[in-house]
């Protein structure tokens, strides 16, 4: 049987309601037999109306049943007897041979431990013509007996006279299925009158009772087809006959279903659409990534695989509309892959995602693996993250080579350590999760890649592990002490330099896990500090062998893994504009999670919370800038390159904060450099949430904007036309950013995986892609322009400023 070729369905049942009067000519009438059987009075064995009523259905085949009965809700009835439910059978279309009936009783709950037949009913799934039934049928229920599955059977629902009401409703049943063209204006009044006919009519109403049913509708019939038929079949007729009837092949199929395989399951390859077709072709490719294909759509794009093979974009549409567990689909579709124009990284990792587990999927898990060998270590740093949550949706039984992905990821980290530096950490993390049902994989995952390494990059992964478990530990001591935050300070230093943690002011070589490219000899302990935070950070000032110093925060108890993405996120943001010329002095820093409440953050000096510069500079960011970077030819007193960082990172923050949903933003998690660069902190808030009320679109204060030189000054107007220029960029390179979004939905991060689907629906709303670039960058300028005259969002800052002073 096929359906479409596209999506082969659940088989399901709508029970709709149930109508007409009962038989009581059987009913029990005396008194007597109330007070015999207390339950008699309220069944509906004698009373008209029902009261609590349950269907059971199920599916016969050659008077056998193919699965156990399903069966409704139980329905306490008052005035109309309307169920309006579904019933799902554990089958596919495709799967349903052609003798198949539906077989439904209708039971009573007669006691608490008891049941009895209100009566039952069978119908045929398919016609004579070998198409499935579709609609809504209304059936004749058979009373006082249990519907019946045999091949003869004796509770046949199909109505059966010859008078005028029955006339009525064969051709209501055919309005019904739009087999009668509609009139809008004529109908209702048809079928009320039918209605009233229906009402008054002997033949239909006396003593009988009718159950509707709604089946399934398609957009094309849905046929069945012999799997398996022997060439003569003889005919059960009378003894006396001896005719027998020979099955024509040619014949076998309906004519369109004929058609349909001559233009789908063959090599039609010089199929060409009409401007109709290649109409719905592009916008379907148009479609964001990751967006499940409609049926229509998969038989539009299955028709015409080969005269898409040219376009690059479209083989991950068409790799979604195979289903992979018929094998001619999949051999079809394995079969086309080497002959498409190669896809681009950014969709390959679509084919490394959730929606190809499938254990015939291995060979595109493989394909995409091989896309991605292109990609440099640096490039693939960007998307290692994604690449590793993407190791669960492997078909990983214990040997790597098995696994496309793991091993490539094995290889290429063993031979670079920043690479293999960070893959092990991540690994680290996700062995540990307790949120996580993945722990084992990723455990067995990190013990086979450290046995892997090479000597010397074992000794560094020690020597890392052994780094962050002593400063977590320090962290935990000097959280458990009871003393006020200068004091803890004081005993920091002196645990440092003199005391019980001295080996960390000096040691040997490590590479940092936050950043292994530095090579770090101990900590300053003089410099060593805790921040003002609930989770008391600690501040730390590391020697590297290059004799400079490098500052990280140290947070215990605190989850970064959201800090991390985030980050990793902007970094390749950043480096998306940097390819088309646009650099806007972004400040990227590093995040790391060690573990699941453990991290370090890189420290990004010099820079100053922009609260603290308003507090300090009159409220005016451009005495800040006058102080350190003075320059008495320029309009504002401020070096040229110091007021293009400003304007240029505050663009930047914009529209990536925009893009990626970021809340809670107040003046204390927006910092300053002195050299102009505006950088974006704490991303406790992704997508949209956040726990002001009324947040404004963007983060963009009138002090920002005053920075600039006020709304009408030039740089103000280059901010603007930076945030337009920058949208548009990064709404190109949509597919990549949604692709990684969905490759997080499994990753255990709260603000994610509590809505995985409407996680990347959040973002892919904030990027427009229905618009044009002219459209997107005039809706952007509206959300700018309302940002700024926002006032509620200064009275929060207001509020905020006092509550951090109270608090301090």
């Amino acid at each position: 049987m096929t359906l479409q070729n596209a999506y082969l369905l659940i088989r399901t049942v709508q029970i709709c309601s149930l109508e007409g009067k009962r038989n009581k000519e059987n009913a029990p009438k005396t008194v007597d037999k109330w007070v015999d059987d207390p339950y008699l009075k309220n069944s509906s064995l004698y009373r008209d109306t029902t009261l609590d009523l349950y269907v059971t259905c199920t599916l016969y085949s050659d008077s056998k049943p193919l699965i156990q009965p399903e069966h409704t809700s139980y329905n306490p009835f008052s005035g109309s007897n309307k169920w309006d439910e579904t019933i799902i059978f554990p089958l596919k279309h495709q799967d349903l041979p052609f003798d198949t009936m539906i077989v439904i009783t209708i039971w009573d709950i007669y006691s608490p431990t008891k049941k009895v037949p209100i009566g039952g009913t069978s119908f045929n799934v398919f016609g004579m013509n070998k198409i499935e039934r579709k609609g809504k049928h209304k059936l004749l229920v058979w009373q006082d007996r249990e519907g019946d599955g045999e091949t003869d059977t004796s509770t046949p629902g199909q109505i059966q006279g010859k008078d005028e009401q029955y006339r009525l409703e064969k051709l209501k049943k055919k309005y019904d299925r739009k087999l009668i063209n509609h009139c809008q204006w004529l109908d209702k009044y048809t079928i009320n009158e039918i209605e009233k006919i229906s009402r008054s009519s002997d033949s239909l109403n006396k003593n009988r009772i009718y159950l509707t049913i709604e089946l399934p509708e398609f957009e094309l019939p849905v046929l069945f087809k012999q799997q398996n038929c022997s060439l003569y079949k003889p005919l059960q007729l009378h003894a006396k006959k001896s005719l027998v009837l020979i099955n024509d092949i040619e014949m076998d199929e309906h004519p369109s279903e004929q058609k349909y395989h001559r233009l789908n399951l063959y090599d039609h390859k010089d199929l060409k659409p009409n401007l109709t077709e290649l109409k719905g072709l592009t916008d379907i490719l148009k479609s964001p990534p990751n967006t499940r294909v409609a049926s229509k759509d998969a038989l539009l794009i299955w028709r015409f695989r080969y005269y898409l093979t040219t376009n690059k974009k479209a083989l991950t549409k068409f790799l979604r509309c195979v289903e992979w567990s018929e094998s001619h689909q999949k051999n079809e579709a394995l079969s086309i892959i080497p002959k498409w124009e190669p896809i681009d990284i950014a969709d390959s990792l679509e084919l490394l995602s959730s929606a190809f587990t499938h254990q015939n999927t291995t060979n595109v898990r493989r394909y995409a693996v091989d896309i991605l060998r292109k990609a440099d270590d640096e490039e693939l740093l960007y998307y290692l993250l994604q690449l590793v949550q993407a190791t669960k949706y492997e078909q990983y039984d214990g040997n790597i080579n098995d696994s496309p992905l793991i091993s490539f990821l094995f290889e290429r980290s063993s031979k670079n350590f920043t690479l293999g530096s960070h893959f092990y950490w991540y690994l680290t993390v996700d062995s540990v999760l307790k949120t996580s049902s993945f722990c084992s994989l990723y455990k067995t995952l990190q013990d086979t890649f450290f046995r892997q390494l090479d000597p010397t990059d074992g000794l560094r992964i020690n020597q890392q592990n052994n780094f962050v478990s002593r400063l977590s530990t320090l962290s935990v001591e000097l959280k458990a002490m009871n003393f006020p935050r200068e004091k803890k300070i004081e005993k920091l230093r002196h645990m440092l330099s003199e005391g019980s943690y001295k080996d960390l002011s000096d040691f040997p070589p490590i590479r940092l896990p936050v950043n292994p490219d530095i090579e770090i000899v101990g900590i300053v302990p003089e410099k060593a500090t805790i921040y003002k935070s609930a989770k008391s950070p600690l501040g730390l000032k590391l020697r590297t062998t290059k004799g400079e110093e490098y500052g990280i925060i140290f947070k215990t108890g605190d989850d970064l893994r959201q800090d991390q993405l985030i980050i990793q996120l902007i970094s390749l943001m950043d480096r998306l504009l940097k390819k088309e010329n646009l650099d806007l002095k972004l400040t990227p820093y590093k995040v790391l999670a060690t573990a699941e409440e453990d991290g370090i953050v890189e420290m990004v000096n010099p820079s100053e919370a922009m609260a603290s510069v308003l507090s300090k500079y009159d409220g005016e960011i451009l005495k800040f800038f006058k102080t350190h970077n003075p320059d008495s030819e320029s309009p504002y007193g401020v070096a040229p390159d110091v007021m293009d960082n400003f304007v240029k990172s505050c663009a930047g923050y914009c529209v990536i904060t925009y893009i990626l949903g970021i809340g809670d933003r107040h003046l204390d998690n927006l910092l300053l450099t002195p050299n102009g660069k505006l950088f974006h902190i704490d991303f406790g808030y992704i997508l949209g949430k956040d726990p002001k009320i009324l947040p404004p679109p963007m983060k963009l204060c009138k002090e920002m904007v005053v920075g600039m030189g006020g709304e009408n000054s030039k740089h103000y107007e280059k901010f603007k036309q930076l945030c337009c220029e920058a949208y548009n960029i990064l709404r190109k390179s949509s597919h990549l950013i949604l692709n990684l979004f969905a490759l997080m939905a499994d990753a255990s991060i709260p603000s994610i995986s509590e809505d995985k689907e409407k996680s990347i629906l959040k973002v892919q709303e904030k990027l427009q892609l229905e618009l044009t670039d002219q459209e997107a960058s005039n809706s952007l300028l509206l959300l700018l322009n309302e940002s700024v005259s926002a006032l509620f969002p200064v009275m929060v800052e207001y509020v905020h400023k006092w509550y951090q002073y109270w608090r301090s």
